[in-house]
């Protein structure tokens, strides 16, 4: 298992997150999540902005003294330098890094907290001589959680590598690639089906998570756009705009795409994946990205859905995936802590969670309580 190295960055002081095949983040709000993703993101950043392409990977070798936007790339809206490192900070730096028992790589940034810099220095770089971190791949997939809505069409973009952008904004160009032909590995076909083809696998799983519904691309090399038509049962044989069928089918699409494409030994990170969809949609997306990341991907989930952790719970007991390439991270705040307390939550090879403290997922049992009382009031 990696981890995740935070160190006076923001909310944290000191702190190493737990990063396993399937990661999923869960908590209240305000208690870490966000900068746990960030802090990744951030370091991701990094290494594209101040390392060396070499044999087809990134490679962070030394300290180049180039600095490093706190804004823009992968949506990151950090602000400056003065709002990203920790108020109980006793030096101005910031490290972030990834390590396991075999190898480890991080960071530290100076940071001046007298002055507004809109970015961060990287001052000094520890490492072992083999990194081989997903983070340093090509393809790096993230979808924020702020995802493009229902459009008419979208631009098409030049991208290194098929990806659905960081909001979704390029998910109708990835599914029209190779005219819908481009391909889907065996171990991620949905059950029974033969076609490889990712129209073809897209459709198979959006049907398991949303009942009916179908989508085509029409892309328009002359307007330099691509068209996402959708189809369900009240509009059968004749499709309709992604428009005039709400926010859920445009905001799982590129989940979906992104999932069936991700390249093994990646990273895939999905915030709040659940955003828009039905409760039952919600379960079959835990789902599909346990059934991604049994694939090979590392995936990454902050989420705030009981409904998609049931999802991952019932592929566990499937034997969709090892429960030990499970981790749950529970953020929840302790009083007079000086920064979030991050729990892990395994899960057993029958679907059980290890722990459920208090806080973790159990609003439902609080309210019923609070209305079983007001009746007997």
């Amino acid at each position: 298992m990696n981890h995740l190295k935070i160190n006076q960055f923001k909310c944290f002081v000191d702190a190493d997150i737990n990063i396993n095949a399937l990661t999923v983040m869960v908590g209240a709000n305000g208690n870490g999540k966000s900068t746990t993703i960030q802090a990744l993101l951030y370091f991701r950043r990094t290494i594209e902005h101040c390392g060396e392409w070499i044999n087809g990977e990134y490679r962070l070798n030394k300290v180049n003294g180039l600095n490093v936007q706190l804004n823009g790339a992968y949506c990151l809206a950090l602000g400056n330098s003065s709002f990203v490192l920790n108020r109980n900070a006793e030096v101005n730096e910031i490290t972030l890094g990834l390590f396991n028992e075999q190898e480890e790589i991080t960071v530290t940034y100076e940071v001046d907290n007298r002055d507004t810099k809109l970015y961060l220095t990287p001052k000094s770089l520890t490492k072992t001589e083999a990194s081989n971190f997903p983070i340093f791949k090509q393809e790096f997939y993230y979808l924020n959680a702020e995802r493009f809505g229902p459009r008419v069409n979208q631009q098409l973009h030049f991208f290194d590598y098929p990806n659905a952008g960081w909001q979704g904004e390029t998910t109708a160009q990835l599914l029209g690639l190779e005219n819908g032909y481009y391909k889907v590995e065996d171990g991620r076909r949905f059950d029974g089906t033969q076609s490889n083809y990712l129209i073809d696998q897209v459709n198979h799983w959006l049907d398991f998570i949303m009942k009916g519904v179908k989508v085509r691309v029409e892309t328009s090399p002359n307007t330099l756009t691509a068209q996402i038509l959708i189809e369900n049962q009240f509009t059968v044989s004749d499709p309709t705009l992604s428009t005039n069928l709400g926010f859920g089918i445009s905001y799982i699409l590129p989940i979906i795409a992104t999932g069936l494409i991700a390249k093994r030994g990646c990273f895939f990170i999905v915030e709040n994946p659940e955003a828009h969809l039905h409760p039952s949609a919600q379960s079959k997306v835990g789902r599909f990205l346990a059934m991604v990341a049994n694939s090979g991907v590392n995936v990454v989930i902050e989420t705030h859905s009981d409904h998609l952790l049931n999802g991952v719970q019932i592929s566990v007991a499937n034997k969709a995936i090892q429960n030990d390439g499970v981790t749950i991270n529970y953020f929840s705040h302790k009083e007079n802590n000086i920064q979030p307390d991050v729990q892990p939550i395994s899960i057993t090879t029958k679907g059980e969670l290890s722990a459920w403290p208090k806080g973790f997922f159990d609003q439902t049992q609080v309210d019923f309580a609070e209305l079983f009382n007001l009746r007997k009031g």
